[in-house]
């Protein structure tokens, strides 16, 4: 029954979620280069595809590595971004400084590319990096948005009170969204009082929603997603437009309710 509920609960997330992100990165400047939703990618924990992984990254990581360092120098983002995702499960120890030194590439594409990797990966020593710029009022709004999930799904406390700050000075239900869906992933106690907050006062029913479960997260009433079982995590999830369409589905159901 708890398994259920909690199916049933992140599943509201995710629908929320391809609405927050998805339109804002598939428009012209971003293109279809950026893949999927960060707060969407799934992992493939398959154990035949993982030990098959492991032999490859052993014996060409190297060499993996030296090809990426090559793509970044190309004049075409698509390049660079391509070369990035090579990265993903690379265990080689150049990998982390070329993903942080990929946040700060002038093309948006290649930045939020990094930045999904690095949450993909966990990466906490990138922490201190994604919480600067996610202040710096340079960086792009729908930059802000993946940093925010990425500091969700690394789940490091350092991030909460950047997180914190971002949600307090948002007012569109996208950002508000995802802020506190991360501060829920993040756990820290100190977000308590503003999700409350959030829970009660927040215009948006989804908003609301999503705050009183990082409440429940942060109390260990159900957990997150960093406490999902491989066998949770390797389902397929529904096409995104189907998603959509429940996600307005639910959103009319909700306005209708007085």
């Amino acid at each position: 029954m708890f398994k259920a509920q909690f199916s049933r609960r992140i599943g509201v997330f995710l629908l929320f979620s391809a609405a927050v992100l998805m339109p804002r990165v598939t428009n012209a400047q971003i293109g279809s280069a950026l893949g999927n939703n960060p707060l969407l990618h799934q992992s493939d924990n398959r154990a035949g595809v993982d030990d098959a992984r492991a032999r490859g990254e052993k014996e060409d990581g190297p060499r993996i590595v030296k090809d990426v360092q090559k793509g970044m120098l190309d004049a075409d983002p698509k390049v660079r971004v391509a070369s990035l995702e090579k990265l993903r499960f690379l265990r080689e120890p150049e990998v982390n400084d070329i993903l942080l030194g990929g946040m700060a590439d002038p093309d948006v594409r290649v930045k939020i590319k990094a930045i999904d990797i690095l949450g993909a990966r966990q990466v906490t020593d990138a922490v201190p990096m994604m919480s600067q710029y996610l202040f710096l009022r340079s960086t792009e709004d729908v930059v802000k948005i993946h940093l925010v999930a990425a500091l969700g799904r690394i789940g490091d406390a350092r991030g909460a009170l950047p997180v914190m700050q971002y949600l307090q000075e948002m007012t569109d239900d996208r950002s508000r969204g995802t802020a506190v869906f991360a501060l829920g992933e993040i756990g820290d106690n100190r977000a308590s009082d503003v999700l409350s907050q959030t829970a009660t006062d927040d215009k948006s029913p989804m908003v609301r929603r999503l705050s009183q479960e990082a409440l429940e997260k942060i109390d260990g009433e159900i957990p997150t997603q960093h406490m999902v079982k491989t066998d949770d995590q390797d389902k397929k999830l529904e096409p995104t437009d189907q998603k959509l369409a429940k996600l307005r589905e639910e959103d009319n159901e909700l306005h209708k309710q007085p």
